[in-house]
């Protein structure tokens, strides 16, 4: 079976999923009073938003089986996991990820929600050894900016503060 085969198998099974939220699980066990004011307020709009994105991220993935040829693809030496330092580095990662996951919690009250999370995206892009490390860094400035932006002053919902910097 060849790894697009997989990618058909794959977006299917994320389409289905994605109608499933929207036909039965968000109408089910959401539900949202008559009174909210905004319309970005309301606890049905954000759940669509993320069942129609799963859905379209499902039907992109069946659409890349047949709009692109196929492609060999590098696979990772299987017996790099079977030597101590194959293991040792894999452990790592995940123990870095840990800590980092733990440092955003610590660091949350004190930076901020803005600022911890962008320093948590550029240590996981660390991590992860992004191929991409300036682009890295230009999301990790700009995404928790504009996340604090929609979510303070379109939303009306407060973000935390950090004691260094208090964002208006």
């Amino acid at each position: 079976m060849s790894l697009n085969h997989k990618d058909v198998w794959l977006g299917i099974g994320t389409v289905i999923f994605g109608l499933l939220l929207l036909v039965y699980a968000i109408p089910e066990f959401i539900s949202a009073p008559s009174n909210v004011r905004k319309l970005v307020l309301s606890p049905l709009l954000w759940p669509t938003i993320v069942a129609w994105l799963i859905i379209l991220l499902g039907g992109s993935l069946i659409a890349s089986h047949f709009l692109t040829p196929p492609q060999d693809v590098a696979r990772p030496d299987p017996e790099l996991m079977e030597t101590r330092e194959g293991r040792l580095y894999a452990w790592g990662r995940l123990g870095a990820s840990a800590l980092i996951m733990i440092g955003l919690i610590v660091a949350t009250p004190v930076l901020g929600m803005v600022l911890a999370c962008g320093l948590a995206f550029v240590l996981f892009s660390v991590v992860i050894m992004a191929p991409r490390p300036m682009l890295s860094l230009i999301v990790a400035i700009l995404l928790p900016f504009i996340l604090y932006f929609f979510f303070a002053h379109v939303a009306g919902v407060s973000v935390p503060q950090g004691r260094f910097l208090s964002l208006p």
